[in-house]
């Protein structure tokens, strides 16, 4: 198989919510990014892996897997995914961007979405959500919303490549912007939604650790 795909993994966040930088904690016996990497690693069409951390970081885990190329992380993370983007080789067909607080992601799933994004040009992986979803304004409720209607984005996302430039030349100083996919249907083009996987979790929070190693030991 041809090795077509570039991909940038976004772990310069600073863990605020966790207290500390979280991708060097582990679960199940394995750093957090690490276990994210790997992943990517399994996925025969990837070509290079280019890891948007911390000189520090990136220290310990270019220790560990060899190969990777680094990039340095903004301060937001689509300063990080621009950043990251300068590092891309010139003759790869698609980008898929992960999040490296993302350690559970199927490679299965990741070749789907690679696949629909070579189809479709932007392909987004993620879950319909569970729970009634309410709208609120000043501690009220205003609306619900229609469940089987929303899409809780997951990464990795993954583009032609020529479309993610696009879309980060256009749009790239809309750095509070949550996601790629956001830039990318302001150039009107409509991104597929690929079913992936519940487990495939984002540590946010201490309690996120403890579900993911929970998950970690089913799975063996």
């Amino acid at each position: 198989m041809k090795k077509d795909t570039s991909v940038i993994i976004a772990a310069g966040g600073k863990g605020t919510r966790m207290g500390r930088p979280k991708q060097l904690l582990k679960v199940g016996g394995q750093e957090i990014l690490i276990r994210t990497i790997s992943s990517f690693k399994k996925v025969k069409r990837v070509k290079e892996i280019i890891v948007v951390t911390t000189p520090e970081t990136f220290k310990v885990v270019g220790k560990k897997i060899k190969g990777l190329k680094f990039a340095a992380a903004g301060k937001e993370r689509i300063e990080s995914v621009k950043n990251g983007l300068k590092e891309v080789a010139n003759d790869v067909d698609l980008i898929a961007v992960q999040d490296g607080a993302r350690p559970l992601v199927n490679p299965d799933d990741i070749e789907t979405c690679l696949k629909a994004a070579e189809k479709d040009k932007a392909a987004v992986l993620g879950v319909f959500v569970k729970d009634t979803i309410k709208q609120v304004k000043n501690g009220k409720i205003t609306k619900t919303l229609k469940r089987e209607e929303l899409f809780a984005a997951q990464t990795p996302q993954c583009y032609r490549a020529e479309v993610l430039k696009k879309a980060l030349k256009k749009y790239g100083n809309e750095i509070f912007a949550t996601d790629e996919s956001q830039l990318v249907e302001k150039l009107g083009i409509n991104v597929t939604a690929v079913i992936g996987d519940y487990k495939n979790i984002k540590i946010t929070t201490p309690e996120d650790l403890i579900v993911a190693g929970a998950l970690c030991k089913k799975k063996k």
